[in-house]
């Protein structure tokens, strides 16, 4: 069935009960409202697929394929429903320059015209739309909203294609079966439907995407907290820092004096892994004064050298954390600075990402901020390939071939890092006003926020 006749059947049928309890102008069109099933015979809807299952009270989706394994759905919105598809979030009207329909959570609508028209008015949850010399009334404008209240869109997810490919819907969902080469056409004209070769672009940026991998083989918290403990020497050199990661002692001076410039006045630090102390021994001499310093980390040989070392600087009151970052049971907001140095990547899934970065902020006093310099991947596997290349000569440089392959069978089996654009994007997300990124080299990145 041709998809234009499907949109107009749709676009017909009209149901107006808010309007009808507000307002008495239905004499003005000359008919009560109709319902779905007023316009549309069980056996028409049954020829558009529609199920018996159809609820009307919540949005529903018109899926249509090319039969080559390409489909796009149209998602619509009962008139007047409690549950509209986009809740208080405007939807352009196409063909009425800058205007918008504002469709709010009970059913009503607010229209904004676009600012260069002088003859619309608005008239409670109706108005007049651009070029109309009179008002219209609430069930003709329900109308006119009716046909507008839609969202097309390209299916992409190979899950729902293969769903749909077998011939599996939903309540609300409804097949038109293949589309003819002019409905695929008019729906590019209109911009709904992307051309065959921005399709062949999107799927490519979907090919080179780097995806994380599964976790389940990843080292568990009690295997990283061993070998740890038998790395104390490894991560005791302030000046060198870890040897393994790419500009280190630059990266360490960078966040702790940004830390000392955006937060002048520190009190009390937390350091996040910890290790042996290196980064809050930087911090200590950048800021020149002493402070109440928080240690954390897995290992308590680590803990033991970091204290001992922070207090041969004047760091005297220092409170350790043998815990995952995630179970500890910091105090929240009594920090004004936190440093995550190396330690971050040791995170899986999004959930975890989440939760770490939304707990940083929640342990960050009002204008405190947190400064992390980590492992990063890249967001496409051709970039990712170059600079995990490029780590690799520079591990060849330290020390040879074999120590590249230890580093690597370590990364792969401990490590699971995110991007440095992801990290920073999850920051804002978090809560974080302000965002910096300091340096980049390679696969490691220097970067912090500042929390207002």
């Amino acid at each position: 069935m041709n998809l234009g006749r499907i949109y107009r059947l749709l676009g017909s049928v009209t149901v107006g009960r808010c309007f009808a309890d507000e307002f008495s102008f239905f004499d003005d069109v000359g008919t009560e409202p109709t319902t779905m099933s007023d316009e549309l015979s069980k056996r028409e809807l049954s020829e558009l697929g529609i199920r018996d299952d159809w609820d009307d009270s919540q949005p529903q989706v018109l899926f249509s394929t090319d039969g080559r394994g390409r489909w796009w759905k149209r998602v619509w919105a009962v008139q007047c429903s409690q549950s509209i598809l986009i809740r208080e979030r405007c939807q352009g009207a196409q063909g009425h320059d800058g205007d918008h329909w504002c469709f709010q959570s009970d059913g009503s609508y607010f229209y904004k015209p676009h600012a260069s028209d002088p003859r619309s008015q608005e008239t409670g949850c109706a108005s007049v739309p651009p070029g109309s010399s009179s008002y219209r009334t609430p069930l003709e404008m329900s109308r006119y909203r009716y046909r507008k209240f839609y969202e097309d869109s390209e299916v992409t997810d190979p899950a729902e294609i293969e769903r749909l490919e077998r011939g599996e819907l939903g309540g609300n969902e409804s097949s038109t079966g293949p589309a003819s080469a002019e409905d695929v056409e008019e729906l590019r004209r209109l911009g709904r439907l992307p051309s065959d070769e921005r399709k062949a672009r999107r799927d490519r940026a979907s090919a080179i995407t780097l995806r994380t991998k599964d976790f389940s083989d990843k080292s568990t918290v009690t295997d990283i907290e061993t070998r740890f403990d038998a790395e104390v020497e490894r991560f005791s050199n302030l000046e060198t820092g870890q040897s393994a990661t790419i500009d280190a002692p630059l990266s360490m001076q960078l966040i702790t004096e940004a830390a000392v410039r955006l937060t002048p006045e520190i009190s009390r630090v937390l350091d996040i892994g910890c290790g042996a102390g290196n980064n809050t021994l930087k911090l200590r001499e950048v800021y020149g004064k002493p402070f109440a310093s928080d240690l954390l980390d897995l290992s308590q040989p680590m803990l033991d050298r970091a204290k001992e070392r922070v207090g041969q600087v004047g760091i005297e009151t220092a409170r350790l954390w043998q815990s995952d970052f995630r179970e500890a049971d910091l105090p929240t907001e009594s920090y004004d600075v936190i440093l995550a140095a190396a330690v971050l990547h040791h995170l899986r899934d999004d959930e975890d990402w989440q939760a770490a970065f939304g707990k940083i902020w929640s342990l960050l006093k009002p204008g405190g901020s947190v400064w992390i310099t980590d492992l990063v991947v890249q967001e496409t596997v051709p970039v990712h390939e170059l600079m995990w290349s490029r780590y690799g000569d520079y591990l060849e440089g330290l020390g040879g071939g074999e120590y590249r392959q230890k580093v690597f069978d370590y990364i792969d089996r401990e490590d699971s890092p995110r991007s440095a654009t992801y990290q920073l994007e999850l920051l804002r997300r978090v809560g974080f006003d302000h965002v910096e990124l300091l340096h980049k080299n390679n696969c490691f990145a220097a970067f912090g926020a500042w929390k207002e």
